[in-house]
């Protein structure tokens, strides 16, 4: 049995990106994704906990890692133009383990979705939490493997339908990926 650490990207009250059209935020989106991945690792046999940013970005990192687990992945949404769509996967790139966490996920995320493949994208600490940080200051302070799943585009109509339709899909694809790297 493993611990899993699910990071529910952004918080009530900073919700992240939206959708125009709907309101739907990536908050909102991922808070119902982690409730939907918790219960298919369980049934794994894996211990879950779902993580909820109520501290500074900057503390995030230390409060997962005060969760003794053995992965963490945090789940956001991309958002560019409205226009652009795919699913694509961000790790640390001095990170020895998380790529091959990433490509798990990744490869089931694709598969699920059927979404543009925009592979996995390496990040670093250098923005430290500030603006054109994608998660690199979170993947680099964890202690244990560290992923960002971003599987579409928010503010593209057409991604996130796709996602609202098949998000059992989707959670079910990223708990295999995750289930696959830890078992």
């Amino acid at each position: 049995m493993k611990k899993i650490a699910i990071i529910v990207g952004h918080s009530a009250a900073s919700g992240g990106a939206a959708n125009a059209k709907n309101g739907m935020t990536e908050y909102l989106f991922n808070d119902q994704l982690a409730q939907r991945i918790a219960p298919k690792l369980k049934n794994k046999g894996h211990e879950v906990l779902i993580v909820y940013r109520d501290c500074t970005y900057t503390d995030l990192p230390f409060k997962v890692n005060d969760t003794g687990s053995d992965v963490a992945v945090s789940l956001h949404c991309n958002a560019y133009n409205a226009a652009v769509s795919g699913s694509e996967v961000l790790y640390y790139k001095y990170s020895k383990t998380s790529p091959r966490l990433a490509e798990l996920i990744q490869k089931e995320v694709v598969a699920a979705l059927d979404l543009p493949d925009r592979g996995l994208r390496p990040v670093d600490k250098s923005h430290a939490g500030k603006k054109g940080d994608r998660g690199g200051y979170l993947c680099a302070k964890t202690k244990m493997p560290c992923v960002i799943v971003e599987p579409f585009f928010i503010d593209n109509d057409n991604d996130l339908s796709t996602a609202m339709n098949k998000m059992d899909q989707l959670s079910e694809a990223i708990a295999k990926g995750i289930a696959e790297y830890v078992d």
